[in-house]
């Protein structure tokens, strides 16, 4: 208690505060401590404002609200109860099965299992302290950084001796307390292969999300009456949490491979140009590009070649299009862009520019494509679609017209 008040009184810069007694010092800070606690507001604030088309991030965000709301609401009166909560919640709304959290025994070279919830409850485990030499979560502890296990059955680095549980994947998370690590989360499943990369990096992100909400949950139980003069330390976190969630919406809305936006977001993007169309009359073009040779560069040189030649599309794709139209990954050899503002002949134009580009920057085989273009305006092409689906499957079948000739550009044809 006595280095907690001396922390509070280095941040609230009381003068001599090592050398007042306990009840100085506590007397010192309650008269410090004036302002209104705007901790909950600054916090709460950033949730409200983000958002995020992947429906695993919202889940995070929901529940990151949910354990926020909690800690001010005071429903919990120890740490316990709000961790049991909290790991009940989590394995409830993620994609896993089960959730563990384990703590570092304060004498031995052990972690202690604390909590568990999912499909496995902590009756179930055979033994509770693994030892940290000899384990996979005593590994990330020591490491500080986490460990994947796709298949438990076959990775010499799980231990089956310590458990007879049917699990089968296993993520083990360091969870830190600044750059301390202070315990591990483990995210488990009964089938092989369970978490994919963006899974991984979610559940990571999301373990130090929670390392900073038990700091919350803390600082707000010992000091209940004292934390409005924390700003600067909830502005840290604050900014920390914005950081991450930030990159979790990115990911959400990236193709991994090529860095281009993936086909979630194309299509949200594509609706939203076809109700500005629809609305104020403003023209756009559909673009959806079809690489011709990306089997037989895979058969021929390997699938990190034609892993390339994506990339440099991609690349080519981006470095040709402006700020304000969108290009997607949205298929494994298939590309789209939504050329904000253009028409049939600027369309034209970037086709034989993509053309042009490619033959410069892959010398090893003659690369072309496909390509169908439709084109939205209320001009002397204008052309009814009810929807912004009927719209992409009309540029898609003209593609499929232009695979049939190969390396060729196909376009909607308009009656006058």
């Amino acid at each position: 208690m006595r280095d907690f008040l001396e922390k509070l009184g280095n941040l609230l810069e009381i003068e001599n505060y090592k050398k007042l007694q306990t009840e100085e010092l506590k007397k010192a800070i309650l008269q410090s401590m004036h302002k209104k606690d705007k901790v909950s507001y600054k916090l709460l604030d950033i949730f409200e404002d983000m958002s995020s088309n992947c429906e695993i991030n919202i889940r995070i965000i929901s529940l990151i609200n949910l354990l926020i709301n909690r800690i001010y609401q005071e429903k919990d009166r120890n740490i316990k109860s709000f961790i049991s909560f909290a790991l009940e919640e989590i394995a409830r709304l993620l994609p896993i099965e089960n959730i563990s959290l384990m703590e570092k025994d304060s004498k031995r070279n052990y972690l202690i299992l604390k909590f568990a919830s999912g499909k496995i409850k902590i009756k179930d485990f055979r033994i509770k302290k693994f030892p940290i030499e000899d384990s996979v979560s005593g590994q990330a502890f020591k490491s500080g950084k986490y460990i994947y296990i796709p298949d438990t059955e076959v990775d010499p680095r799980f231990n089956k001796k310590l458990s007879n549980l049917p699990i089968k994947s296993l993520l083990s998370v360091p969870l830190k307390e600044g750059d301390k690590v202070i315990g591990v989360m483990n995210f488990s499943h009964a089938i092989k292969n369970a978490f994919n990369e963006m899974i991984i990096h979610m559940l990571v992100s999301f373990t130090n999300l929670f390392s900073s909400i038990l700091t919350l949950f803390k600082l707000y139980r010992e000091n209940l009456h004292f934390n409005s003069r924390l700003k600067k330390e909830v502005n840290k976190k604050t900014i920390e949490i914005q950081r991450m969630n930030i990159k979790l919406y990115k990911t959400s809305i990236t193709d991994p491979l090529t860095g281009l936006y993936n086909r979630r977001f194309f299509s949200q993007r594509l609706e939203e140009e076809f109700n500005r169309f629809l609305r104020y009359g403003s023209n756009f073009c559909l673009v959806i590009l079809d690489l011709d040779k990306l089997k037989y560069i895979n058969d021929t040189y390997g699938h990190l070649e034609g892993d390339r030649i994506l990339k440099i599309f991609a690349k080519i794709l981006a470095k040709r299009t402006r700020k304000e139209d969108v290009v997607a990954r949205i298929g494994g050899d298939e590309f789209a862009c939504i050329l904000v503002g253009s028409n049939i002949e600027g369309a034209k134009i970037f086709t034989e520019r993509i053309k042009e580009d490619l033959n410069k920057n892959y010398k090893k085989e003659k690369l072309t494509f496909c390509a169908g273009v439709g084109c939205l305006n209320k001009g002397e092409y204008f052309k009814f679609y009810k929807s912004y689906k009927e719209f992409f499957k009309e540029v898609d079948k003209t593609l499929l017209k232009a695979k049939k000739i190969k390396d060729s550009v196909k376009i909607i044809e308009i009656d006058k």
